[in-house]
C-alpha cells in the first residue's frame, strides 16, 4: 500500500475510505487470517495522523500476530536508483517507525516496483533485511521453467546472502478479480505439484480502489468469503513469511537479472519497441517457441525512464546530485527527510501507472528538492547569490545553476544553452515543470480506435487486461514533439504558423532547437554559443547564435544574437514553456485567455493567484506573442487522461541575415 508524499489529500482520504480501511477492518474480525503488508512511511505518517482508528487496526492485528510488516524505502524510492548511503537510510527509517509504533522488526522488504538489481542486497542485509520479494517473471527470465518456481530461493551479492520470494504472476491476476473457487482451485493445484507453497504481495489499491472492485470486494463479500474458504480448507492455509522459512528449507539458489515485473520492462522500452514487442510477443505465443517466450523475450530495464523521459533524468539526476554534494549534512534530520522524499519514485516513470504525467505529482518532488536545496545552502553556507558551472546531472556537458535569493535557475548547455528550471524558494515551486508530448505506444490502438471497451468485459477485469476508447477531442490533443520544453528554445521556419507549433509539424531550418552549445561564463553572465547552420536544399549556411543571460533577484535578462554568413529569409521563432499549479485561473495582461491565441505588444504579465506571482515577459521590440495550451493523452488506472502540462509561449520575428532579441523574464 503506498501514496506518493504529499499527494493530493481527498485522494489518500478516498484511497483509505475505499480500500485500507475496510481492508483492515475485515482483517481484525477474521482471527483465522494472516498476512504480510508493506505500508510506505508516509502512508503510516499519514494514517496515523489523519485516521487513528485505521492505526488502531494495524497494531491490533500486529499485537495479535495477524500481520506480518515488511519494510522498504520511508518514501518509496527504487532503491537501486539512489545511492548506497540513501538505500540503508530509507529502509532503516521505515524499519525504526515500525518497531517504535507495531513492536515487530521487519525481516521482509518490499521491494518498490519489484525493480531488482542484486548491488541492494549488501546494504539492506547489513540493516537486518532477510527477504525480498521479486516476481516469478524474474526467475523465468533466469531460465527457471514456470512450474518449478514455488516456495522461496537463496541468493547473493559480495558474500551477503538474502531469500527470494517469488509472486505467482497467475495469483496475481486471479486476486481479487475472479472467483473465489477459482482462486482456491488454482492454490490446490500448486500443491499437487512439488511447489511447498505460493506467494502472492500485490497492490492493496486491488482491493477497493481499481475500477468496480471496492464493490465486488467488500459489498458482495469476496475478502471474507476467500478468508473463509482458504482458512477452512483442509488443502490450504495462510502462513507468514518468517513461519514459512522457519518450516522449510530453500529450493536452491537463484542469480536473478536485472529486471523488474513483466509487464514493467513493456513500459520501459521506446514507444516503437514497445509496439513491435507486443507484436512479437503475439507471434511467439502462436509458435512451436511458446513456452520459451517469456525466458527469452525481454523487456528494458526500469532506469530506461531515464533516457526515455528526459524530465524523469533531470528531476533524478538533480536528487542524485544533492545526495552526493550534501553527504557530510545527512545527520541534519529536516535536509535529510527532504532529500528522501524527493526520491519518491511515482513522478519517475509511466506505464498503466507512474505518476510522471502527473503535474502535482512532479511538483511535489520538485518541492521536496527546492527545500532540500535551501537547507542545502544554510547547511554549506553557499553564497548567495552565486553561479556553479559544471556537469550536474553527469551526461558530459556543463550546466549552470544559479542561487539567488529568491528563485534558483538551471541551464543546461546540451539541450540548446536553455532554462531547464526555475525554482522560486519560498513557494517551493519549479515553473519549468512541464513535459514534452512523447509517443506512447497505446497511442496506436487508441487512434485507431481498436482500444473501444467491449461489452463483454468482466467489471472486476484487471487494469491489465482492460482496453479504452477516447474521444474525437481527446484524439486530435496527440502530438509528439521531438524537443525538450524548456525555455528559450531556437527555430527557424520558413513561416510561422500557431496550429503547426501546437501539432509540431512545422519545418526546421535550424540545428539548434536540441543540440549543444558551448557553455561559459564572463563577470556575472551565463553565455552559451553555438557555430551551427541554417539549411536549405541541401546548402548550409553557417549561422551563430550566442545567448547570454544574466540572473538578478527578479529574474532574468535575456540577449539573443543570431549571425549568419549571408542571407537566409525565414521566421526566427522563441518559444518558452512555462507550468502554471492551476493554469485556468491564470491572467494574461489582467484578463482571462483562450486556450490559443495572439496579442500584440512588448510587456505579458502572467497572474498566478495561486502562488500570488506575476511572471512578466518583456521584449525590447513590439512583437506578437501566441499561445497554446499543453496537453498530453496519457494512461492510466481509470482510463486515459487528458492533462494540461503548461503553456507554450511563442515569439515569432523576421530573420535575414542578423537578428538580436533582448528581453527579461522578472517574477514579482
Amino acid at each position: 500500500c503506498h501514496q506518493p508524499a504529499e499527494n493530493f489529500y481527498h485522494v489518500v482520504d478516498w484511497a483509505i475510505e475505499k480500500s485500507y480501511a475496510p481492508f483492515l477492518a475485515e482483517a481484525v474480525n477474521a482471527k483465522n487470517f494472516r498476512f504480510a503488508a508493506h505500508y510506505s512511511g508516509w502512508l503510516l505518517e499519514y494514517i496515523k495522523t489523519r485516521r487513528p482508528d485505521v492505526f488502531k487496526n494495524m497494531k491490533k492485528l500486529s499485537d495479535e500476530g495477524q500481520i506480518e510488516f515488511f519494510t522498504g524505502g520511508f518514501y518509496e524510492p527504487v532503491l537501486s536508483a539512489i545511492p548506497s548511503d540513501d538505500r540503508r537510510g530509507q529502509v532503516k527509517m521505515l524499519i525504526d517507525y515500525i518497531r517504535n509504533n507495531f513492536g515487530q522488526t521487519p525481516s521482509g522488504l518490499w521491494l518498490t516496483e519489484r525493480v531488482w538489481d542484486p548491488a541492494i542486497i549488501p546494504d539492506v542485509t547489513e540493516i537486518g533485511v532477510k527477504h525480498i520479494i521479486i516476481d516469478d517473471y524474474h526467475l523465468i527470465a533466469a531460465g527457471f521453467p514456470k512450474e518449478c518456481i514455488g516456495g522461496y530461493f537463496r541468493t547473493e551479492q559480495d558474500g551477503c546472502p538474502v531469500n527470494i520470494f517469488p509472486i505467482d504472476m497467475t495469483l496475481r491476476y486471479l486476486i481479487p478479480f475472479k472467483p473465489t473457487e477459482d482462486v482456491v482451485d488454482y492454490i490446490k493445484k500448486a500443491g499437487e505439484s512439488s511447489v511447498k507453497f505460493v506467494s502472492c504481495f500485490d497492490d492493496g489499491e486491488k482491493f477497493g480502489l481499481w475500477p468496480n472492485t471496492h464493490e465486488w470486494v467488500y459489498k458482495k463479500g469476496w475478502l471474507k468469503e476467500f478468508i473463509d474458504t482458504v482458512a477452512t480448507s483442509e488443502h490450504t492455509e495462510f502462513m507468514l513469511y518468517n513461519e514459512a522459512v522457519s518450516q522449510f528449507k530453500p529450493e536452491g539458489m537463484v542469480y536473478p537479472p536485472i529486471t523488474s515485473y513483466e509487464e514493467m520492462g513493456e513500459w520501459s522500452l521506446f514507444a516503437s519497441l514497445g509496439t513491435a514487442f507486443e507484436k512479437v510477443r503475439e507471434f511467439l505465443s502462436e509458435s512451436e517457441f511458446a513456452k520459451y517466450k517469456d525466458a527469452f523475450l525481454k523487456g528494458s530495464i526500469w532506469k530506461n525512464f531515464f533516457i526515455k523521459y528526459p524530465e524523469s533524468n533531470r528531476l533524478h539526476k538533480r536528487t542524485l546530485d544533492l545526495s552526493l554534494r550534501g553527504r557530510k549534512f545527512k545527520k541534519d534530520k529536516k535536509f535529510l527527510n527532504s532529500l528522501y522524499k524527493s526520491q519518491c519514485n511515482d513522478s519517475l516513470w509511466h506505464g498503466v501507472f507512474g505518476g510522471l504525467y502527473l503535474p502535482n505529482l512532479r511538483s511535489t518532488a520538485w518541492a521536496s528538492l527546492i527545500e532540500a536545496e535551501g537547507l542545502y545552502e544554510q547547511l554549506a553556507c553557499v553564497h548567495i547569490p552565486s553561479i556553479e558551472l559544471r556537469d550536474a546531472d553527469f551526461d558530459g556537458y556543463d550546466e549552470v545553476y544559479t542561487r539567488g535569493r529568491n528563485f534558483n535557475a538551471f541551464f543546461v548547455s546540451r539541450d540548446g544553452g536553455q532554462l531547464a528550471a526555475l525554482e522560486i524558494k519560498k513557494e517551493k515551486f519549479n515553473f519549468l515543470n512541464t513535459i514534452s508530448r512523447r509517443k506512447e505506444a497505446y497511442h496506436e490502438k487508441l487512434l485507431k480506435g481498436i482500444g473501444k471497451e467491449a461489452d463483454n468485459q468482466e467489471e472486476t477485469a484487471s487494469i491489465h487486461e482492460k482496453s479504452y476508447k477516447i474521444s474525437e477531442d481527446t484524439a486530435s490533443k496527440i502530438a509528439y514533439d521531438w524537443y525538450n520544453k524548456n525555455c528559450f528554445i531556437d527555430h527557424f521556419t520558413p513561416v510561422f504558423s500557431l496550429e503547426a507549433f501546437e501539432k509540431c509539424n512545422f519545418h526546421e531550418f535550424g540545428d539548434f532547437t536540441n543540440r549543444p552549445f558551448e557553455a561559459s561564463m564572463k563577470r556575472d553572465k551565463i553565455i552559451f554559443k553555438r557555430n551551427g547552420g541554417l539549411y536549405a536544399y541541401d546548402i548550409k549556411t553557417p549561422t551563430i547564435i550566442e545567448k547570454e543571460y544574466h540572473v538578478s533577484d527578479t529574474g532574468i535578462e535575456f540577449k539573443i544574437s543570431i549571425n549568419s554568413e549571408k542571407e537566409f529569409l525565414c521566421k526566427y521563432v522563441l518559444e518558452l514553456n512555462l507550468h502554471f499549479a492551476e493554469i485556468d485561473k491564470i491572467k494574461l495582461n489582467g484578463k482571462p485567455f483562450e486556450e490559443k491565441g495572439s496579442l500584440k505588444g512588448k510587456k505579458f504579465v502572467f497572474t498566478d493567484s495561486y502562488l500570488k506571482k506575476d511572471i512578466i515577459l518583456e521584449v525590447d521590440n513590439e512583437t506578437d506573442l501566441n499561445w497554446f495550451r499543453l496537453y498530453t493523452v496519457s494512461q492510466s488506472e481509470s482510463g486515459v487522461d487528458l492533462t494540461v502540462q503548461g503553456l507554450t509561449l511563442l515569439l515569432p520575428y523576421d530573420f535575414a541575415e542578423k537578428l538580436a532579441v533582448k528581453g527579461k523574464l522578472n517574477i514579482f
